[in-house]
């Protein structure tokens, strides 16, 4: 049985140091094909899935550490070694897995989703008409973002104060705001 935890520790440890040490921005999650086991119907607006292949990497580690600790310090019988272990390994899966879906969550990020914009108000940078793109700057999740934007009234000089009525895509449709007290 020592060998069975001993090859986890290493090959979860392994992957675990590969992961930090390697600079990829997503670890092994995207090298495996897939950000979770099953299958590739992830959604990435939906963050990770709690079995991805990092929480088991984690899990796997943690059986292999709690069984060769049981094991070689003698402080388990076989059997109730292995339990341990094993619900040790489920445990850390699962932590790890609900902690990387929360922190993946896009709500949780606190970065500013351009269909926010929408209703705020803001000012033109590049002077926009009908017909003619420009670009805005308004203030999402307390963070200035840039625009281009369209409008179908008349032209909007740098300076003025807008209202974003709509974003389609990363552009925003603006009226000017004295034609929204006006409404």
């Amino acid at each position: 049985m020592w060998l069975l935890y001993l090859l986890a520790l290493v090959l979860g440890g392994g992957l675990l140091l590969v992961q930090l040490f390697g600079g990829a921005h997503h670890g092994v999650d995207h090298a495996v094909g897939g950000d979770h086991l099953g299958g590739s119907d992830h959604h990435p607006s939906s963050g990770p899935s709690v079995l991805s292949v990092r929480s088991v990497t984690y899990g796997l580690f943690a059986f292999g550490f709690v069984g060769t600790s049981l094991n070689v310090l003698g402080l388990a019988a076989p059997l109730a070694a292995l339990a341990v272990a094993g619900a040790a390994g489920v445990a850390t899966t699962l932590a790890v897995g609900t902690t990387l879906r929360a922190v993946g969550d896009p709500a949780a990020s606190g970065e500013a989703a351009l269909g926010e914009a929408r209703g705020r108000p803001g000012r033109v940078l590049i002077p926009l008409a009908r017909g003619q793109r420009g670009k805005v700057r308004v203030q999402i999740k307390g963070q200035t973002v840039d625009l281009v934007a369209i409008t179908r009234g008349d032209e909007l000089g740098a300076g003025a104060e807008v209202v974003v009525v709509d974003v389609q895509g990363d552009v925003a449709e603006v009226i000017a705001a004295r034609e929204v007290s006006k409404a």
